[in-house]
């Protein structure tokens, strides 16, 4: 069984989850490519701890994400929140470094890590993480003397060295006040907070660089390049981990054969802690606005709530969660950034979960042109001809999103002697489907037209003379636009989408093979005639 699971797993970066009879997590690992990684637990000869941890795990499930980066920060959080016995001593949890500043008088900033139960020694606001390596102790130095912190102790009679070297206002030796001192914290906190203070204080350094450089101090310039350079690390924290203090959720929701798969991700103080899946029957036509109140009748309801689309019912909902709450709550669909990057991903498990065997792009475009199965079973067909000659048809099948070329065919027309793309699509859907039909054979989970809204209606003629009903789709290459007979205008996917790059690959190999056919028609009739 947990085989078998391991063998879904995509060659995609990712966290996996081994979980005893309890539904317990026993031990939480991130891959760079979780199918990999995953059949690495079903080799001969594991070590005894991993044997004795894979025979110990009931289930297994896996969760995916943008790169490993992200992986490493999400196993973090989860080991900390779950402390999986199997990964106590397998797991290094103190290598993630954050910056802390202090809630003393005059407030120091300290490098710290967290201990093994996600603690951190000290009081104050915490900043972070930070994944670059020995990065740590030069970004955390380059920032202190940029808001000249103090590393001293107070009550000295005389300033400090550093004080000396233009790294400290002499505050150890009451030479700033507190509201002073408090001024250039405050600017650290902004900075640390990300944004544009960060890339104005880079800026100024830039210059103060190339001014140095001009005035040929050398190393001065190296100095404030390698602390341009450690600053900029700031700004490539992963959204899976931030700084902030805000508590907010994040909601994907997928309707599929008449059920509703949501995942939900709950931030708590800045912090992912913790992923929550739900499966119901269909009801109402928004399951959203279904499922939002039910969710939160318990509490726990957030300042912010992040959905991929507005429920009906918006303001109403917001209003009746806001006044439990006892605050104003928003939700809000986020249309760039990490925040739709999260609802991205959740998306992306949905898909990958509800799947089964197939492939997740399958089940998208079963999603995005609402087919009634996922669509493993797809026939593609093209035209081609050269100012009224040698017309010809292809048609090309792909079974689980890739190409099945023994069943491929091709064809030469025949009730057509002019150029008329319209009526030649016609009689090559019309010739297909008609020996499927005599011969009793099954028909494709998708038909996709190469072109407009004419080659698809010529198809749709044919299907119809033929009494035969399959969902059918037409794809134009100028925009990559989808006509749908169900649509009044044409469907457009993101380019990265995956379900477009499969009609793209079908719609392309359609193309090249029906030209290959006619370039082979055209030597042949070049052959005969010499």
């Amino acid at each position: 069984m947990l085989q078998d699971i391991a063998r879904k797993a995509p060659h995609s970066p990712g966290v996996y989850i081994f979980k005893d009879s309890r539904g317990t997590p026993i031990y939480i690992g991130k891959a760079k490519d979780l199918k990999n990684r995953l059949a690495n637990y079903f080799a001969k000869n594991l070590l005894d701890r991993t044997e004795m941890m894979v025979s110990s795990a009931s289930s297994l499930e896996f969760f995916l994400t943008d790169n490993e980066a992200e992986a490493l920060l999400l196993e973090s959080q989860l080991i900390k929140e779950y402390l999986p016995k199997y990964n106590i001593e397998l797991k290094d949890n103190q290598k993630f470094t954050y910056i802390l500043i202090t809630e003393e008088k005059f407030p120091r900033m300290l490098l710290v890590r967290r201990n093994r139960g996600g603690k951190v020694t000290g009081k104050g606001k915490l900043y972070g993480p930070f994944m670059s390596g020995s990065a740590y102790v030069l970004v955390a130095s380059t920032l202190r003397k940029i808001f000249k912190l103090r590393t001293c102790r107070l009550g000295q009679k005389r300033p400090c060295l550093q004080y000396h070297l233009g790294f400290c206002t002499g505050v150890c030796a009451g030479l700033v006040t507190e509201k002073e001192y408090a001024a250039q914290v405050d600017k650290l906190k902004e900075v640390l907070s990300g944004g544009k203070k960060l890339e104005a204080v880079m800026q100024e350094m830039e210059g103060e660089m190339k001014r140095a450089s001009q005035a040929r101090q050398f190393e001065r310039a190296l100095e404030l390049r390698n602390s341009i350079h450690s600053l900029s690390s700031l700004l490539e924290r992963q959204k899976m981990e931030s700084g902030s203090e805000a508590n907010e959720d994040f909601v994907s929701l997928v309707e599929h054969e008449g059920k509703a798969y949501v995942q939900l991700f709950k931030e708590i103080g800045g912090v992912i802690r913790d992923r929550k899946k739900f499966e119901f029957e269909l009801v109402e036509k928004d399951a959203l606005s279904e499922f939002l109140p039910r969710f939160y009748e318990a509490g726990g309801i957030p300042r912010r709530i992040y959905v991929e689309d507005m429920p009906e019912g918006k303001d109403a909902l917001e209003k009746y969660l806001s006044s439990k709450r006892g605050g104003p709550v928003s939700i809000l669909a986020p249309e760039k950034g990490d925040k739709l990057k999260l609802l991205q991903l959740l998306h992306k498990n949905i898909m990958l979960e509800i799947s089964g065997n197939a492939d997740p792009a399958l089940v998208e475009l079963q999603h995005e042109l609402s087919l009634p199965a996922i669509p493993r079973v797809i026939e593609c067909f093209d035209i081609s001809n050269l100012f009224g000659t040698n017309i010809v048809g292809s048609m090309v099948q792909f079974v689980n999103a890739k190409p099945n070329k023994s069943a491929y065919r091709r064809f030469r027309i025949k009730t057509v002697e002019e150029q008329d793309d319209f009526a030649s699509m016609k009689e090559v859907v019309f010739r297909r489907y008609y020996r499927i039909k005599k011969e009793g054979g099954a028909m494709p989970d998708l038909i996709v037209i190469d072109g407009g809204p004419g080659q698809l209606n010529a198809a749709l003629s044919a299907l119809t003379e033929l009494s035969l009903t399959a969902p059918c789709i037409s794809l134009a290459k100028e925009f990559e636009e989808i006509y749908h007979p169900d649509h009044s205008q044409p469907i457009s996917l993101p380019r990265s989408s995956p379900a477009l790059k499969v009609l793209q690959y079908a719609r392309d190999e359609a193309h090249r093979f029906v030209i290959t056919y006619h370039r082979l028609l055209r030597k042949k009739k070049m052959e005969s005639g010499n």
